[in-house]
């Protein structure tokens, strides 16, 4: 699955020409012409990052941006600006862009920050209904540098998967009283590229996986207790193909 990228800016030629460069390098593009539409478009679709004007007319870049974290709050956005608006700037800052860079836009280093923003969106989803054990090894795999969400639900899990598009799922195979292949296939079809992981603390659980689901599916399986260098060696390999 190619990353996806959104660019907004009110200067249409600037929107064509970053799009060209941006598809000639394997990106799919979304355009976005003003704060307003951009906002909309994040509302309804996941984006891996944003590329935005800090100045356009109506709604400016930072107060977009904000506009965009309301929406969807692990948006990554880089800010373009030709002007020196130090107090917009900071706030920008402060509200977490990832980075500001100035126009006319150097387009060797612009993608290499892009590049730089999928390692850094290594984003993992953790479902299991133990709230302890969610907490516990979402602290842990940040330390590892990773960012991670939880979910104890199937719903939940579901909604995040279209909303924040992760890496991969960390998913124990017996939520509740849910069936396994049911379980499974609504992971999968919530997000095809996203890598799942399976875990359980039963005996034997592996077998319970249907034979008939397609093997590529699952990246790994893992029997609890498990080492976090069990995970984290996966989440590597996963980060770095």
């Amino acid at each position: 699955m190619n990353p996806r990228v959104l660019v907004v800016d009110d200067d249409r030629f600037m929107v064509r020409t970053l799009s060209d460069v941006l598809r000639l390098r394997g990106w799919e593009v979304s355009q976005a012409y003003s704060g307003i539409e951009a906002v909309e478009m994040v509302s309804t679709d996941a984006f891996d990052v944003v590329l935005m004007d800090v100045k356009m007319p109506g709604m400016d870049g930072v107060a977009t941006f904000k506009a965009m974290k309301a929406r969807a709050p692990g948006i990554k956005v880089l800010l373009m600006t030709a002007y020196s608006a130090q107090e917009l700037l900071q706030e920008a800052e402060r509200e977490g862009v990832m980075r500001i860079v100035q126009k006319p836009v150097n387009l060797g280093s612009l993608l290499e920050l892009l590049t730089a923003s999928l390692a850094a969106r290594c984003l993992i989803l953790l479902v299991d209904t133990d709230a302890t054990f969610l907490r516990t090894l979402s602290e842990v795999l940040s330390l590892k540098g990773f960012e991670t969400v939880t979910a104890r639900s199937v719903d939940e899990a579901e909604h995040l998967m279209s909303e924040r598009r992760p890496r991969a799922v960390l998913l124990h195979l017996h939520l509740g009283h849910d069936d396994v292949g049911e379980t499974i296939a609504a992971m999968h079809d919530a997000d095809p590229g996203a890598s799942l992981i399976l875990y359980s603390g039963q005996p034997n659980a592996e077998e319970d996986i249907p034979v008939e689901l397609p093997r590529e599916w699952i990246r790994a399986y893992l029997q609890k207790p498990f080492a976090v260098e069990n995970i984290t060696g996966v989440l590597d390999a996963l980060s770095s193909s």
